[in-house]
């Protein structure tokens, strides 16, 4: 009786040790992938502060731009003062996870050191804060 047990434990523990494999693996898989995504690149990079971090994201094929697989990063915030506000990325494929990306700008386009929108994540892992991080938005907005 004491054997049987023991061999259920075993089957038990095994099925258990295959399934905790398997999440791994799938977690490994689905974390790639999304570190690849174009809207996570620039995520990885620009982080909105959190009155600015409910606006929303798109992405789609690069219209100015003639190279295969770029993508255009779009994020719409309403801004006191501006209205709705477009920051605007391009990223372009790379080797692996190594895609590269570039700025845009906003459309309206205004002077983005007197607004605290986000900050920006260096190569290094720091914050960039915003030079206008606790100044008060100006009352208008003021387009370059």
């Amino acid at each position: 009786m004491e054997k049987a047990s023991w061999d259920r434990f075993k089957h038990a523990f095994l099925v258990l040790l295959v399934f905790v494999a398997a999440a791994g693996w799938l977690y490994v898989i689905v974390n790639e992938r999304r570190q690849n995504d174009p809207i996570q690149i620039v995520r990885k990079r620009f982080v909105f502060y959190p009155e600015y971090s409910h606006g929303v994201w798109r992405e789609g094929p690069c219209t100015r731009v003639d190279t295969e697989g770029c993508r255009e990063i779009t994020y719409t915030v309403p801004v006191k003062g501006c209205g709705p506000v477009t920051f605007d990325w391009r990223v372009f494929p790379g080797d692996d996870a190594d895609k590269t990306w570039s700025f845009d700008g906003t459309n309206p386009s205004f002077d983005e050191t007197k607004y605290p929108l986000y900050a920006f994540v260096s190569e290094d892992s720091q914050f960039i804060d915003s030079p206008a991080l606790g100044k008060p938005l100006p009352e208008t907005c003021q387009l370059k």
